[in-house]
C-alpha cells in the first residue's frame, strides 16, 4: 500500500446559547447536541461524523484497491453502525459494524481477496481500539 504523510485540519466555534455550531474541514458542516445527549439539535452529532469516517474509509480504500487491481464493479454499498454503550459510569464506543454489498458482473477469488485486503488496509478502521466487524456480500448482476 502507499504511505502518506498528510495533515487534516478541522475547526469549530460554538456559543453558550446554542445546541449547534459550524465546523469546517474542506467544507463547512453543522453539528450539534441531539436529544439523546440532552440537546435539541435535529442534525448530526460528532458521533455521526465518526461513523461516516469509519464507513467511508472502507469505501475509499476499496475503490483505490479495486482501481489498482482492475476489478470492475457496478456499485459498493456500505452500511455502518457505531455502537455506544455504558462503560463503568460513562459512555464509550463499544463496537463498529459494517455491512458491505458489492455489486459486480461476476464474483471471483480476486473479488474476495480485495474485499478482505480493504479491511486490512483501511487505516482509520485500524486506528480504533474497539471491535470492528466487516461483513460483505457479493451480488452478481
Amino acid at each position: 500500500m502507499v504511505e502518506y504523510a498528510e495533515d487534516y485540519h478541522a475547526s469549530a466555534r460554538a456559543t453558550a446559547d446554542g445546541d449547534s455550531w459550524a465546523t469546517e474541514s474542506r467544507g463547512q458542516f453543522e453539528v450539534g447536541i441531539p436529544p439523546e445527549f440532552g440537546g435539541e439539535f435535529d442534525g448530526p452529532a460528532p458521533e455521526n461524523y465518526y461513523a461516516v469516517a469509519l464507513t467511508n474509509c472502507y469505501v475509499a480504500t476499496f475503490t483505490v484497491i479495486a482501481d489498482n487491481s482492475d476489478l470492475e464493479f457496478e456499485e459498493l454499498v456500505a452500511d455502518g453502525t457505531l455502537r455506544l454503550r455504558p462503560d463503568d459510569g460513562t459512555t464509550a464506543v463499544d463496537s463498529f459494524e459494517l455491512a458491505v454489498e458489492l455489486h459486480t458482473g461476476a464474483a471471483t477469488r480476486k473479488t474476495d481477496v480485495i474485499l478482505e485486503r480493504t479491511r486490512e488496509h483501511c487505516f482509520i478502521l485500524d486506528s480504533v481500539d474497539f471491535e470492528v466487524a466487516v461483513d460483505w456480500t457479493v451480488v452478481t448482476e
